[in-house]
């Protein structure tokens, strides 16, 4: 199963961190911003069913921190990928269906989340351990989002917002599963020991300042048009 799914997974997933940047820098809406988008899309979405079923693998073969791992990434790059596109259906405003995939999502993730840090202190403090308990801690935080929704079920979503958010959340992922895995031949070693910790939180760190940049933008421009208006 490994020598078949490895080779799709690496290939897909070089393209997918390739291409995610060319959306981003286009004109929003326009024809490569979609097509390209949708390519992206296809391919992550081969990236996640493949690592998937490579976590199965890596569980089933008793290698325990590499099936967490590789599994807890799953979940987070599946559940924005799925929210950034499933978004944009719901500019009249979001139904049942849609909220209670959003919540199954965000679930999910809570679990996992709950599983890692529970993984990451039977570990004793190493430095798997350790990524376990931060990336755990990360996925409890999910469960804000499924106390909004319930508190506030008929609150309106900023679709524009929501989408792009998704999107590079999704990169996010992306990228810290290419730093973590694939950039270990990559860097050549660099980062060892405790410094591992560095793959792990980078493309967070990057991506984070891309969402509130585009936030910001977007909302800057929406104010100037209804100066305007």
């Amino acid at each position: 199963m490994e020598k078949f799914l490895l080779p799709v997974h690496i290939v897909c997933g070089f393209l997918s961190i390739v291409i995610f940047w060319i959306p981003i820098f286009v004109k929003k809406g326009g024809n490569i911003h979609v097509k390209i988008g949708k390519l992206y899309m296809f391919l992550m979405w081969i990236v996640v069913i493949t690592a998937g079923l490579l976590s199965i693998e890596n569980f089933m073969q008793g290698m325990y921190v590499g099936a967490a791992y590789l599994g807890f990434l799953v979940l987070i790059t599946a559940n924005p990928l799925w929210f950034g596109i499933a978004i944009l259906k719901q500019k009249k405003g979001l139904n049942e269906s849609y909220k209670k995939k959003h919540m199954l999502f965000n679930a999910l993730i809570v679990l996992a989340g709950i599983a890692l840090v529970t993984y990451g202190i039977a570990l004793n403090g190493n430095t798997a351990g350790i990524l376990m308990i931060i990336f755990g801690i990360l996925g409890i935080t999910t469960g804000r989002e499924i106390i909004t929704m319930y508190r506030n079920p008929d609150a309106k979503s900023n679709w524009i917002i929501e989408h792009i958010q998704g999107m590079l959340t999704s990169g996010i992922a992306a990228y810290t599963a290419f730093a973590v895995f694939g950039g270990q031949s990559f860097f050549g070693g660099l980062f060892s020991g405790y410094l591992s910790i560095i793959p792990w939180v980078t493309p967070g760190i990057v991506g984070t300042f891309l969402i509130r940049y585009y936030k910001k933008s977007y909302l800057s421009k929406r104010s100037v048009t209804k100066v305007k208006d």
